[in-house]
């Protein structure tokens, strides 16, 4: 069994929870407090290094939140080797991709999506308030506390791609939001606030009561076609605005079409990037509420959702402390 160091503390290594492109997850024993904990473990170079500074800085600007009421993972330390990065966070017990694989993709009752999504609320009320944008919200994000003490008590876990809102022009949109909960600022290169994540978190709520992701796009063209069938297509004027639409549209060679622009076809995309698109049918031209959905985290938080909830998640000091985390580092998208 290995044992690392830090300067104030030890951890002995009981196991590895999972396994991505960035690093690891490792199961811990805290010598100090002799609870378990989850500790997440890259490798000490360049670029690994650049990752673990923009996730420090934003665990830092955290510190401020009670993890309890924010509904954020605790984070317990940093610390580092000539070899390795280490971030220590509390353990949790289960993300819901894991749940959901776990129970066969069934589809959620209402009553429990309605439990997580509050609480997930909460959480982007409280980032919101920091000017913090999570960026990568999805089932793997999201984590089960302890179900059997606490049912359906979440937090939401890894802000490895997480920004300060005043700095998001600097994000490249490419590596902004799995694609299945990308929003529709990220897919047609317009500019983007914290309602990216409100987004991602209404795919996430429809892929709980489905069972599968709503909007299950094989590359960004397909993405887009599916958000298109749902919502008709974006307003004219945001298609002459984004800097991508060229991508995905093309002028409507009909000059009385209520929309300037239409959907290129399969094939179009296919001769342009000699990358494969499905067959689609064709959209409706009606112009929908393509961006992301306005701020309702906090009226969600204090509205209708909130009604008839267990007084462990409306009143989360109620709830027992526990120390159970893993997030796959990397996902199922």
């Amino acid at each position: 069994m290995a044992t690392i160091q830090s300067e104030t503390d030890c951890y002995d290594i009981i196991e590895v929870l999972g396994k991505g492109t960035f690093g690891e997850v490792a199961k811990g024993w805290r010598r100090s407090t002799g609870e378990m904990v989850a500790i997440k473990i890259l490798k000490n170079d360049a670029y690994r290094n650049r990752i673990i500074k923009n996730e420090l800085k934003l665990l830092r600007c955290m510190r401020g939140l009670d993890p309890e009421e924010a509904h954020v993972i605790r984070f317990l330390e940093f610390f580092h080797d000539a070899l390795k990065f280490y971030l220590v966070f509390e353990l949790l017990e289960q993300n819901l991709f894991e749940f959901q694989k776990e129970n066969n993709f069934a589809p959620l009752p209402a009553r429990h999506i309605r439990t997580v999504t509050l609480q997930v609320l909460r959480a982007l009320a409280r980032l919101k308030e920091l000017a913090i944008i999570h960026a990568d919200l999805k089932p793997e994000n999201i984590m089960l506390v302890d179900q059997t003490r606490c049912p359906f008590r979440v937090k939401v876990i890894d802000f490895g791609s997480a920004s300060i809102f005043s700095e998001v022009r600097y994000v490249k949109e490419p590596y902004i939001q799995s694609r299945f909960y990308r929003a529709p600022e990220i897919l047609l290169g317009l500019p983007f606030c914290e309602k990216v994540d409100v987004w991602s978190l209404g795919c996430v709520m429809a892929e709980l009561h489905l069972g599968w992701p709503l909007y299950p796009g094989n590359n960004e063209y397909d993405q887009v076609r599916y958000i298109c069938e749902t919502q008709g297509l974006p307003k004219p004027h945001l298609l002459h605005a984004a800097r991508k639409a060229h991508h995905f549209f093309k002028r409507n060679p009909h000059p009385d079409a209520s929309n300037p622009w239409q959907l290129k076809s399969s094939a179009d995309y296919l001769a342009e990037t000699k990358r494969p698109g499905p067959e689609l049918f064709d959209p409706s031209s009606c112009p929908g509420e393509w961006l992301s959905e306005p701020d309702w985290t906090l009226e969600g938080v204090r509205g209708p959702l909130a009604q008839g909830l267990p007084p462990h998640h409306v009143h989360p000091h109620g709830a027992p402390r526990t120390t159970s985390f893993l997030q796959h580092v990397g996902g199922h998208h």
